[in-house]
């Protein structure tokens, strides 16, 4: 038989085996001490911990103040018992000071009762339209006076109509001082508005049509269902979109004609969606120079997967948000990188747009 193949009988013998047994068992029962010395110190360590914690709760609890807001201050203390037991005591005393001083009612003299005095009854007479000047004495009765005339009406009148005049100018007054302070807010609003422009063509991806629901809803919706459902003479202008910006809500003017602009709307410009044309960029500052425009302003290249970018754009600064021609629901992610991007631009030129904070 090979010496390799031999069992463990055959190649030590009995008194070798119980050995090695005794020596396993004994190494096993060492680390099972050790362990459970282990456990046994880290749960005193534990319920140290939880003395220690117990013992600053309860020192915290000593030094506390409970929180009283201004109602419950008004309410009062809720337990009285002592200030109760003092107001009796005094309430005693005082009782007794007075029994002691005051005679008894018995030997007080008191007044005689006053006489009720009765009037006369009035004089049943029968009812005589001619004779009522008589019963109307000191008062008139129902608000009528038999000797008047109608000019009292008439002044009473006039009186009521200038009044509802005077009434009717100052709500005038009012409400115009309301539309101006609206429209001085509005204008205020409209001034701390940061500009994304867009491209002003037929062939754009993008436009006024369906900025809003890109920007705001995350959801890419073709340019021509929205020039479909908005007709040419009802074409918006410009157009508003909100988005957060630490933690405020701030208002975005979309426009595509920037013909009109300021110097100080021109600096409040924080995002430009590029076509690739040079003439889309016709009157602009810096010579109309895209590559000194991108370099101010942070601009963006929509297009699809499946078509390249303009190569007018690959050697420039523009970011690319390349869409999914089927895949709606990727929109949102693509769109989100947009904001981050704008965002982050925003708080880099932080001194360009502290307009959006002053009230």
């Amino acid at each position: 038989m090979d010496p390799i193949l031999k069992t463990l009988t055959e190649t030590m013998t009995v008194e070798a085996i119980a050995i090695i047994k005794a020596k396993r068992l004994a190494m096993k029962q060492s680390v099972d001490k050790n362990a459970m010395q282990m456990r046994a110190q880290e749960r005193e360590k534990g319920r140290n911990l939880d003395n220690m914690q117990k013992e600053l709760g309860r020192r915290a609890m000593k030094r506390e103040r409970p929180c009283r807001v201004f109602e419950e201050q008004l309410l009062g203390e809720k337990e009285m018992t002592t200030a109760q037991e003092y107001l009796k005591l005094a309430h005693h005393s005082m009782m007794r000071s007075l029994d002691s001083t005051v005679p008894e009612l018995s030997q007080l003299e008191m007044p005689p009762p006053p006489e009720i005095m009765t009037e006369p009854p009035w004089p049943k007479t029968k009812y005589n339209r001619y004779g009522q000047e008589k019963f109307l004495k000191a008062q008139q009765e129902f608000g009528i006076n038999p000797q008047g005339s109608n000019l009292e009406n008439c002044a009473t009148f006039h009186e009521s109509q200038k009044d509802k005049r005077n009434r009717s100018v100052s709500r005038e007054s009012i409400e115009r001082s309301r539309s101006n302070s609206k429209d001085r807010r509005s204008s205020k609003l409209y001034a701390r508005m940061p500009i994304i422009v867009v491209p002003d063509a037929m062939t754009s991806m993008i436009s006024l049509n369906n900025i809003k629901t890109l920007l705001e809803e995350l959801h890419y919706e073709p340019e021509r269902n929205g020039r479909q459902s908005n007709p040419p003479e009802c074409r918006p202008k410009e157009v508003i979109v909100e988005h957060r910006f630490q933690n405020e809500l701030v208002s975005y003017r979309v426009i595509d004609n920037v013909t009109n602009l300021t110097p100080v709307e021109w600096d409040r410009v924080v995002a430009v969606f590029a076509m690739g044309p040079k003439w889309q960029f016709k009157g602009w500052p810096d010579g109309a120079d895209p590559a000194a425009i991108f370099h101010k302003v942070c601009a963006f290249h929509l297009h699809f997967r499946n078509t390249p970018m303009c190569p007018e754009l690959t050697k420039l600064q523009v970011h690319s948000l390349a869409l999914s021609p089927t895949e709606r629901h990727s929109d949102s992610g693509i769109i989100m990188e947009f904001w981050n991007r704008v965002d982050r631009h925003m708080a880099v030129h932080a001194r360009q747009f502290a307009f959006i904070w002053q009230k």
